[in-house]
């Protein structure tokens, strides 16, 4: 005999004042900061297939909604009411083959719990399920969602996912529409309106997203032109799940009926549209992963929140993928990091709070600096003698100017097979002295560069420098008289050749 006590098996296809729901809050308090948390590995998502006359499925409910009102885990669930909503139904059965209700589809069918035979049963069963699911490994991808009501029945959703992997990305994305407390009559045999009742899917499709980059989408949704004409903005919540591509065998009826293609959920997460509190901080500005970003870029971001809120934001930044908090309570949305380091690799997210202490996280976003945009010094100059005598040391003075202001370093040729190799480092605009001695006579072409500190390097510069041979005192004393008189003499001068 098959388990009919605490389930009811699909096949039967067949309404009271609101009934209290549990709404938690998609935020949190910095007193909340001082309990236990749970090092989950991302967030879980139920899906709860239910029918209106489903007997067992009351109990399914009011576990669901004691879990979530406690708060003790980070964890979201639609409920399918399978007969009311097409697509619900479509999603049980084509997707999850279920075999009846209640039925709860934990990550994807990670988990899956059939039946449910007392609130107090059900509800260890499902945390069982929930804590399973928070351990398991998963891809390093973030949903997020944010919702915002139009007007009428219409409500405009946005939804991005981050690829924080260092390869391609495939899953797929469906971001549930329900409603907090059912308004339209869907109510389990308990005499309670179905919580997180999905009404219709905002996105549901495939996903490939590259190496640190992110998808995103945005979507007008009108109730009415779905057939919600009664729905209002404080009774909606937008869920979204991240799904991998990577197929799995699962089971409906465990542990080997019923069997479904499984895929897994790597994140998932949730927001109120009519909800308190500060919204989620998004479109950071420099985008997540740019890169070639500018040394003196200032960061920016969207934030907000509810009417009437007043918001503040923190700042962390840093070079690791823990940044510190460099900034709080601050209104504005942006923030001057202060000249940057180059082809850095910088990660950074912003906290929002409210004038009640409620807050709101944004996504780690990271981006990383352009290379150093360099410019080469310009051409040196060598000022020195021009003519000597052999064995005799000189000195010559060398002074190149860089651009950026740079530190530069000198390499000389002496043009006698000897070269001084990259002296210094000298201050842009240092003018520095280098000595050298010809040992045969001869006319030598001296060639100087600088390079700068990152090593672009100058243009040559030269200087000819004449080695007569040795003619002894007198011509030590005309070499003399010509340096100080550089114009005089023309005709001795020629005779002379110097």
């Amino acid at each position: 005999m098959k388990k009919s006590i605490s389930i009811i098996l699909v096949g039967i296809v067949v309404y009271t004042t609101l009934g209290a729901a549990f709404i938690p809050d998609n935020v949190y308090t910095k007193e909340d900061n001082q309990q236990t948390t749970r090092d989950f590995t991302h967030t879980v998502f139920g899906e709860f297939g239910t029918a209106t006359w489903c007997g067992y499925c009351k109990y399914a409910h009011a576990a669901l909604k004691e879990i979530f009102a406690e708060g003790q885990y980070p964890f979201f669930y639609v409920s399918l009411v399978t007969d009311k909503n097409t697509v619900a139904y479509q999603r049980c059965i084509n997707d999850y083959n279920a075999y009846g209700w209640p039925t709860l589809w934990f990550d994807g069918g990670y988990k899956v719990n059939v039946g449910a035979g007392s609130t107090s049963s059900a509800k260890a069963a499902y945390i069982t399920s929930i804590n399973s699911c928070g351990s398991r490994i998963v891809e390093d991808v973030d949903i997020e969602i944010f919702a915002s009501w139009v007007g009428g029945t219409t409500m405009e959703i946005d939804a991005t996912v981050f690829n924080n992997e260092a390869t391609t990305y495939g899953g797929h994305i469906r971001v549930y529409i329900t409603e907090i407390v059912s308004s339209m009559g869907w109510i389990d045999t308990g005499g309670f309106p179905y919580t997180y009742a999905f009404l219709d899917f905002a996105f549901n499709q495939a996903l490939s997203i590259p190496a640190g980059s992110s998808w995103s989408n945005t979507i007008q949704w009108d109730g009415a032109a779905h057939g919600y004409p009664g729905i209002t903005e404080n009774n909606i919540m937008v869920i979204g799940a991240v799904f991998n591509d990577e197929w799995h065998q699962g089971y409906s009826y465990p542990p080997s009926s019923n069997p479904f293609n499984a895929y897994y959920v790597d994140d998932a997460t949730g927001v109120l549209i009519g909800g308190q509190g500060p919204y989620t901080p998004k479109n950071p500005s420099p985008e997540n992963g740019a890169t070639n970003v500018d040394s003196n870029v200032d960061l920016s971001w969207t934030g907000g929140g509810s009417p009437g809120s007043t918001i503040t934001y923190d700042v962390y930044f840093g070079l690791t993928n823990t940044p510190p908090k460099i900034s709080a309570n601050q209104s504005a949305t942006t923030y001057d990091p202060s000249t940057l380091a180059y082809n850095t690799t910088y990660y950074w997210k912003i906290v929002a709070w409210d004038q009640d202490q409620n807050s709101a996280d944004g996504p780690l976003w990271q981006f990383t600096t352009s290379i150093n945009p360099n410019t080469a010094p310009e051409k040196p100059t060598i000022s020195g003698p021009t003519t000597g005598e052999p064995g005799s040391l000189y000195k010559y003075t060398i002074t190149a100017i860089d651009p950026d202001g740079d530190t530069v370093y000198g390499y000389i040729v002496w043009g006698d097979g000897t070269i001084t190799e990259w002296v210094g480092p000298y201050n842009s605009g240092e003018a520095f002295v280098v000595t050298h001695a010809w040992s045969e006579k001869g006319t030598y072409t001296v060639q100087a560069k600088v390079k700068d500190q990152p090593g672009a390097e100058s243009e040559w510069a030269t200087l000819d420098v004449k080695m007569p041979r040795n003619i002894g005192i007198t011509y030590l004393f005309l070499q003399w008289l010509f340096e100080q008189f550089p114009y005089a003499f023309p005709i001795l001068r020629y005779f002379l050749q110097v």
